[in-house]
Parts: C-alpha cells; sequence; structure tokens
C-alpha cells in the first residue's frame, strides 16, 4: 500500500503548481464551486461529532455514548481512502484521509474517558489489524482485481450502514413520534449523499453511485418521517424544518444543474477534439 500511496502522491505533486490549480479551478468554474460546496458540506458533517467530544470533556466521561458509529467509521473510512488511492483522485484521497483522521480521534478520546476502555480498545485493535490484513493483501494482488475488491467492501460496508434507516423508520411508525432522532444530522446528511451521487455521475464512478443511491433513498425515507409525525415542539421545530427542506431543495438543483453544465463541458470537448483531428 505505502508503493501505491507513494506512487499516487509523486504524480499529483509533480504535475500540480499554484498557476495550474487556478487553471484547472477556472476552466470548469460552475462544477468546481459545486465540488467546493461538497467538500464544505462534508468537512461539517464528518467533524459533527466534535458536539460529543466537547461533552465528554466537560463531564470527563464518554459511558453515555455507544462506540458502533465511530467504530464502524473507521471502517468505512479507511476502505473508501484506499478506494480513492486506487483510482486515483486526489479530491476524494484528500476528503477521505481528514475523515480517517477525524475518525480515529473520536475513538480515542472516547477510549480515554470511557471508565471500561478494554472492550472498546480490542475492538478497535482487531479492526486496525483486519484493514492492515486487508490492504496488505490488495497490494500483492492485481491493480484491477484489487480496486475491484476494495470498490465493493467499501461501497458494501455504507450500505450496511444505512440499513439503521428502517429500523428507525419501524420505530418512528410504532411509536408514532420521531423526536429520538436529531433532525439537523439526517437532512444534513441527504443534502450530503445528493451532492456525493451527482460527483459519482461526474466521475463515472458505479460504486460510489450505488452506494451514495442507497444511503440518499434510505436517509431521504427518514427524512420523509419528520413530515408525518409530530415532534415537541411542532412550531418551533417545523419552521426549521422548512427552512432546511428548502435548503436542501436549492441544493438538488445545484447539483442538476451543475450535472448538466459538466455533461455539456464533456460533450464540447469531444466535439473540440473531434474538430482537431
Amino acid at each position: 500500500m505505502m508503493h501505491a500511496v507513494e506512487g499516487f502522491l509523486r504524480s499529483v505533486t509533480s504535475e500540480l503548481s499554484l498557476e495550474k490549480v487556478v487553471e484547472l479551478y477556472t476552466a470548469n468554474l460552475l462544477w468546481n464551486v459545486f465540488l467546493t460546496s461538497t467538500a464544505c458540506h462534508a468537512i461539517l458533517l464528518i467533524a459533527s461529532p466534535l458536539q460529543a467530544v466537547v461533552k465528554w470533556f466537560r463531564r470527563r466521561s464518554s459511558d453515555s455514548d455507544t462506540a458502533i458509529p465511530y467504530l464502524c467509521g473507521i471502517i468505512g473510512t479507511s476502505l473508501w481512502l484506499r478506494y480513492a488511492i486506487f483510482i486515483e483522485d486526489i479530491k476524494l484521497v484528500l476528503l477521505q484521509s481528514y475523515a480517517a483522521v477525524m475518525q480515529f480521534f473520536f475513538i480515542c478520546v472516547m477510549i480515554i474517558f470511557r471508565s471500561r476502555r478494554k472492550r472498546i480498545l480490542r475492538l478497535t485493535i482487531l479492526e486496525v489489524a483486519a484493514l492492515i490484513v486487508l490492504f496488505t493483501y490488495v497490494d500483492h494482488i492485481p491493480h484491477e482485481e484489487g480496486k475491484v475488491l476494495i470498490g465493493r467492501l467499501a461501497s458494501s460496508a455504507q450500505i450496511a450502514g444505512s440499513l439503521v434507516c428502517p429500523y428507525l423508520i419501524y420505530r418512528a411508525i410504532t411509536t408514532k413520534v420521531i423526536d429520538f432522532v436529531p433532525f439537523a444530522p439526517v437532512a444534513f446528511t441527504w443534502v450530503m449523499e445528493l451532492h456525493a451521487i451527482v460527483y459519482s455521475i461526474g466521475i463515472n464512478d458505479f460504486y460510489m453511485m450505488l452506494a451514495n443511491t442507497v444511503f440518499c433513498c434510505m436517509d431521504g425515507s427518514l427524512l420523509f418521517m419528520f413530515f408525518v409525525f409530530p415532534s415537541e415542539q411542532p412550531l418551533n421545530r417545523f419552521a426549521g424544518k422548512i427552512l432546511s427542506f428548502l435548503s436542501s431543495v436549492s441544493n438538488f438543483f445545484l447539483s442538476l444543474i451543475s450535472l448538466r453544465f459538466l455533461t455539456s463541458s464533456t460533450s464540447w470537448i469531444r466535439a473540440s477534439k473531434l474538430r482537431q483531428e
């Protein structure tokens, strides 16, 4: 894996300069603005557990929170990071590197403030060991086979993570309330998935498109529950829901416009090449 990372970084750094970056950014401005918006959404979403970290520092304990989301996050981000290295997408490599660092930071802080930390520590070590074995294995098989294997595992892990949404929907239907799930993360995640779908279509990547489409549908179904079942403070929460929904719609149309612009730009580039030939 280290050879793949070194080769990828060498190829990237040799081609990038300040003038080159500006030229690449302005060559397709609308698409790159969309990518910037996607990156900002992702950075904020990945950093959202910092609220829990602040709570652990104040209470000097993390016993009230479960470690499952953070343990699963390590698996997902590590797999997508390795896949990004396979497809040599520097934007995805940077984003997933940031996500992996944050996930390891969250789990380390949780272990520090845990009264019974042996179990979480053991699970974390087993996870890291399994990932090291997996990445060592894919380094010793043909590049295309390794890319397909990691792509399938990464998309499967993300789809498996989205299966918590049907459980939450079932709980909302049986209890007739949706107060046990915060609205903002659900809406924010749905918007993020829309951006990810458009990006996966833009780079023509099947595994990213499949995983994000399934997750978007699952999360969108859960988001719909907020407009069906009551909350503790109907007026205030309803206003927040409307604002968040309008924001989501605007982001969705921005995604469609960006996709249309990307398609038109691709067609124009191909036509230009044909004329030159």
